[in-house]
């Protein structure tokens, strides 16, 4: 069966721009196609060259040419022939084809629309490779989509026919895609058992393109784990065998991820070579998109070592190839390289400008992710109408080749009876469209009035919302202001990350810092309540905070605290409200080195050594609370290479997963815990992956902070 369907594989560069080179298969099938005398040969000849063509201009072109011999046969061929099954075959092949490219383009409708029509084809002519390939088509939107237990459905039924037919590539194919399912849900178990169960298949048979790309996929889990040696080891296995086999692509892939390892253990030197060895590869192949790839991911290593002006080399030229292929996510990234490098070397307005394109392209991409979620919505309902819609058509069309003769025959009485009658009844029907068409056009009149009075509505609450939403935005950024700052925190503290993402546009949790008297404070809180309500007891609880630090000069944090709470139930808690917050202030003296802080009804989370630490708080609020005792002071007693968390509930209560449930502490602890060795901006960014990935399309219930800081 040849056909085009999906490979699933963890982290992939898409829309690669090559090299075109003879292909001695496809001229041989050109030449072939020219001299066959029969539609099946044509049929079977362009099945072959579709699937040699890598052009998708190219080959959706000879796609075109399948389906209309299909088309044109399966209308002219009876059922009971033995052709008619071998053109059915071809014309679900040709339609999978075009569900294929509909996905590349993003139609996702059409796409998963022409999948279940080459399915229900495959499944009535028993064509078991076909269903299993259609059913691992239909699982791969499903996944692009973040509907984990539909795509887990769809890959399990055509694992299972794949076992049954006993296609050994096929089956390391679907266990190889199961596991990166799995993976999107950082269920590790589970992926290292199904990505070593398809690498087992692929030495079997001995598919060196299948074996590589697994090895890759446990490369990139044991990196994510933290196990380095045996990270690169199976990246180094990858990379022997792509290039053994010639895959310069996969080659310069893997030279990429073994430099990423390598910097994460700070060996710079080797970093630095092996994406560079990446970077000639792409520039030898033509592949742009990983070109942009490479020198950002250069430029962000001399970027760490403040080698400002060959960052600033590198990632200028990647913007350059970014904006000239014009993949979003791709300037953004460079976009974000620049900013920082510009505000670390004090060129404030083009850190600025590139701040704005990073927000740009950050925002376009996250509108594609929200485009998608509304396509994931409709998808069902388009598909079992349209599929309804062409079974129905598809019978009928049969039905008439049948009875054809018998038809025409039928077709010319009912003509002549149908004529007499239309002639008798149009002098009728004159009289009564006459006087129809005048109370048409007073009902008209009357329409078209109150149309205008509901479009003059309609402006007015459209007016009305875009002011409330405009004075919401202002709010914002009268917030943000107050939050700490980026360059506040880069003076202070050496590594760290702030993953803060509001549950509406302004937030009740807030982190905010000061300094004062060679003391460094740091809190995360989260105040009663979120959106604008939230938003002000924020904007009350920073001015608290500030003032107890910066006017009433109080330096231990419990103390801090403890005026915070006197002030709140002075001010807003005199009836009885229990307005406040749960939060955690820390202290960093930078004299001594010391850390104290104080904990309201949450804890900071220490990681050392690879294990975790819950350090000890008070189970109260800073508030009115049932409690009214004083908050105790803790020192945190770390070492070098320690990371500290602090987080509100935000994270750990999002409802999701696949059966709709909370994510937990013990969760977001464990997942912290897995990655506290990485570079603090690669634990961010698993963060927030993971957050996204287990809400799916359910609703954010809270807002949700975490800093975390490598000490």
């Amino acid at each position: 069966m040849i056909v085009r369907s999906f490979f699933l594989i963890v982290f992939i560069l898409c829309n690669k721009i090559f090299i075109s080179q003879t292909n001695p298969v496809l001229d041989s099938l050109k030449i072939e196609l020219k001299n066959a005398k029969h539609d099946t040969a044509r049929c079977n000849i362009l099945n072959s060259m579709i699937e040699e063509e890598s052009d998708y201009a190219v080959w959706s072109k000879y796609n075109e040419e399948l389906l209309k011999i299909t088309e044109s046969k399966l209308k002219k061929t009876k059922q009971k022939d033995p052709e008619y099954k071998l053109y059915q075959k071809y014309f679900a092949d040709a339609l999978n084809n075009v569900g294929y490219l509909a996905e590349q383009i993003g139609d996702i409708t059409k796409a998963i629309d022409y999948y279940g029509r080459s399915l229900k084809i495959q499944e009535d002519i028993g064509n078991k490779q076909g269903i299993a390939l259609s059913l691992n088509n239909i699982g791969a939107i499903y996944f692009n989509l973040g509907d984990i237990p539909s795509a887990l459905d769809y890959q399990g039924r055509s694992l299972k026919i794949q076992e049954d037919i006993g296609n050994k590539y096929g089956i390391a194919q679907s266990l190889n895609n199961i596991g990166t399912i799995y993976n999107s849900q950082s269920d590790f178990p589970k992926v290292l058992e199904y990505y070593g169960r398809s690498l087992k298949i692929f030495e079997e048979i001995g598919h060196k393109q299948g074996i590589a790309t697994t090895l890759n996929n446990i490369g990139l889990i044991y990196s994510n784990l933290g196990d380095i040696p045996k990270a690169l080891d199976c990246h180094g296995r990858s990379l022997k065998i792509k290039e053994e086999i010639g895959d310069k692509d996969g080659t310069a892939y893997s030279l990429s991820n073994i430099g990423m390892i390598y910097y994460k253990q700070g060996e710079v030197s080797k970093a630095l070579d092996y994406q560079s060895r990446g970077l000639r590869i792409r520039e030898d192949i033509g592949d742009k998109d990983g070109i942009a790839y490479s020198l950002n991911i250069i430029g962000g290593i001399y970027f760490k070592q403040k080698n400002y002006s060959k960052a600033l080399e590198n990632v200028n030229q990647s913007m350059k190839v970014s904006k000239e292929i014009g993949y979003p996510q791709n300037i953004r990234n460079a976009a974000f390289q620049l900013n920082q490098i510009y505000k670390a070397t004090g060129n404030h307005k083009l850190a600025l400008e590139n701040y704005v394109l990073y927000i740009q392209m950050r925002d376009s991409i996250n509108n594609i992710e929200t485009q998608k979620v509304s396509i994931k919505l409709q998808t069902q309902y388009e598909y079992d109408k349209k599929k309804a819609v062409e079974d129905e058509k598809h019978t009928a069309e049969l039905k008439v080749q049948d009875e054809k003769a018998q038809a025409d025959k039928k077709r010319k009485n009912i003509i002549i009876v149908t004529v007499s009658v239309v002639l008798l009844l149009v002098a009728f029907f004159s009289v009564l469209l006459y006087n129809r068409f005048k109370t048409t056009q007073q009902q008209k009149q009357i329409i078209e009035a109150k149309e205008k009075e509901t479009q003059y509505q309609k402006n007015i609450i459209e007016e009305k919302q875009k002011e409330i939403v405009d004075s919401i935005n202002y709010a914002k950024r009268i917030q943000y202001t107050l939050l700490a700052h980026d360059e506040f925190l880069n003076e202070n503290l050496k590594d760290y990350f702030v993953y803060f993402q509001p549950k509406d546009i302004v937030s009740g949790d807030f982190y905010w810092a000061t300094k004062h008297n060679n003391k460094f404070y740091l809190a995360v809180c989260d105040s009663t309540g979120h959106g604008v309500p939230g938003a002000f007891m924020s904007l009350l609880n920073i001015g608290f905070l500030s003032e107890a630090i910066n006017e009433k000069g109080l330096e231990k944090p419990n103390e801090v605290f403890d005026y915070v709470r006197s002030k709140l139930t002075e001010t807003i808690s005199k009836e009885g409200q229990k307005d406040g917050f749960d939060g955690i202030l820390v202290c960093f003296d930078q004299k001594n080195g010391s850390i104290t802080y104080a904990a309201a009804n949450n804890k900071p989370i220490l990681t050392t050594n690879g294990e975790l630490n819950e350090l000890e708080f008070d189970r109260m609020p800073v508030g009115v609370g049932e409690r009214k005792d004083e908050f105790k002071l803790h020192e945190i007693n770390v070492n070098k290479g320690d990371m500290l968390y602090l987080y509100t509930d935000g994270y750990a209560d999002q409802f999701g997963g696949p059966k709709g449930k909370k994510f937990k502490y013990k969760q977001l602890n464990d997942l912290l815990l897995a990655s506290s060795t990485s570079d603090v901006e690669l634990q961010k960014e698993n963060l927030k992956t993971n957050f996204n990935s287990w809400k799916g399309n359910l609703e954010q219930v809270d807002d949700v902070c975490i800093i975390g800081i490598k000490l």
